[in-house]
């Protein structure tokens, strides 16, 4: 099967690059989330000094942070894996990584010490920034151009995922004006969800047991997610709503066509599969697939929260369907993706096997708890039902995110045989 062997004696220097940029997107997560939680906090009305800097502190960690280096390090490691070579260059990958987290540190340091300087630091952080996308941009293009042998499409979207990045580098860089909000946030969450989507449409047919994805649905995925790219970037510029009610039609389609052509949710016969298969190999077949299906469920209703945005923006149900759009898409569909995919690398990078007969599903199950406390905590906030009792229980979303990121690395790290090596481990089915 055309799958992707995540076990730690392949022959190449990409594991060990990963590894410091999974212990910086780790550390940037939990940071981005406690100021989050701090942001929510200061929304039901618990002031503190300094809240008025947690809302670009949050984004800066968890986009500009966590994300970026998290995908970063991802892309590293499973390029090269996709054609059984080698990183170009393991000192560049190291430089790249830390521009990146100069940039997060220069815009930190302006955003907690404003002063008259601050145009200047952020302007160096942009170009730290863009000098760091360019040489991971660079690499990854390289590599792209040694062919894989078989599911050739995933390329595409990982390259697609790449330029969207080094784009949106290039205008923040130019200082343009962003007009749009929502729709800037939706464009800088492409680059995970097009990687994602890459790294899935390569690994899913080996996970799942069926022998490659639907072609015509995949490639109609790929042309709708080129046409979403071009028109997410004008969108956030020029605050047009036709522009963004095409562009969340064309994201929505995308998704749609990718999860049919990946079987997400049905389509083909596993039940021989599921009887064959049973112990460590059974759980990490359910856990795929129910992860899977649901981390799509929460794109779908993040597009669409999007979409109701963008055709009522004034309406009493605009800030709800504003700030669901983000969270659902990037806590609900990333956050629940990486949950997925992150056990399945880590014996790549740790070089120890993961158990996943040992998993438990609190984590998620209290990340799906969050999203829904964060969506009635938006409602009460739109309706002014700010009650003190209910306003301590609402404010809680950010605190259970981070207790469930705290409870998934506590849980990862105690399914890890100690001390067994991950060889010759094989993340299909087989």
């Amino acid at each position: 099967m055309a799958g992707l062997e995540l076990g730690a004696n392949n022959n190449n220097n990409s594991s060990t690059v990963s590894r410091p940029f999974v212990v910086s997107a780790v550390v940037l997560a939990f940071a981005g989330s406690l100021v989050g939680s701090v942001w929510m906090m200061a929304l039901f009305g618990v002031q503190a000094g300094g809240t008025y800097m947690a809302f670009p502190l949050h984004r800066a960690l968890q986009i500009d942070g966590f994300l970026t280096v998290l995908i970063m390090g991802i892309g590293y490691m499973i390029v090269p894996r996709f054609r059984n070579s080698t990183l170009p260059s393991t000192k560049l990958a190291y430089v790249s990584l830390a521009l990146v987290l100069a940039s997060i540190a220069l815009s930190v340091a302006s955003t907690v010490s404003p002063g008259s300087d601050d145009d200047n630091m952020q302007a160096l952080s942009s170009a730290a920034r863009l000098a760091g996308v360019a040489i991971f941009s660079g690499m990854v293009f390289w590599m792209l151009r040694i062919r894989p042998r078989l599911l050739g499409l995933a390329d595409y979207f990982i390259g697609l995922s790449v330029a969207t990045l080094l784009v949106l580098g290039v205008i923040r860089m130019s200082g343009a004006e962003v007009a749009s909000a929502l729709s800037e946030v939706q464009v800088l969450l492409l680059f995970p969800l097009l990687m994602i989507f890459g790294v899935e449409y390569k690994t899913m047919p080996s996970f799942l047991g069926f022998i490659r994805p639907r072609k015509k649905a995949a490639m109609a995925s790929f042309a709708l997610a080129v046409a979403a790219a071009a028109l997410g970037i004008p969108s956030a510029l020029l605050d047009s709503a036709p522009l963004s009610a095409a562009f969340n039609a064309a994201l929505l389609g995308s998704a749609a066509a990718f999860a049919h052509s990946l079987y997400v949710f049905g389509g083909f016969d596993n039940s021989e599969i599921l009887r064959l298969i049973s112990g460590e190999k059974k759980a990490r077949y359910t856990y795929t697939m129910a992860y899977s299906r649901l981390s799509f469920l929460f794109l779908y209703a993040g597009i669409a929260f999007a979409a109701a945005f963008f055709s009522a923006p004034s309406s009493d149900l605009s800030y709800i369907s504003y700030d669901l759009a983000i969270h659902l898409t990037a806590i609900g569909f990333i956050g629940t993706t990486i949950a997925l995919y992150l056990p399945l690398m880590l014996p790549a990078i740790t070089g120890r096997q993961v158990r996943f007969a040992s998993f438990s599903h609190a984590p998620v199950l209290l990340l799906v708890a969050a999203l829904a406390v964060r969506a009635a905590g938006d409602a009460a906030l739109t309706y002014g039902l700010l009650l003190q009792p209910l306003s301590y229980l609402l404010m809680a979303s950010g605190w259970m995110v981070v207790t469930a990121l705290a409870a998934f690395i506590v849980m990862v790290r105690r399914s890890m045989k100690k001390g067994t090596a991950a060889t010759n481990i094989d993340a299909s089915i087989t």
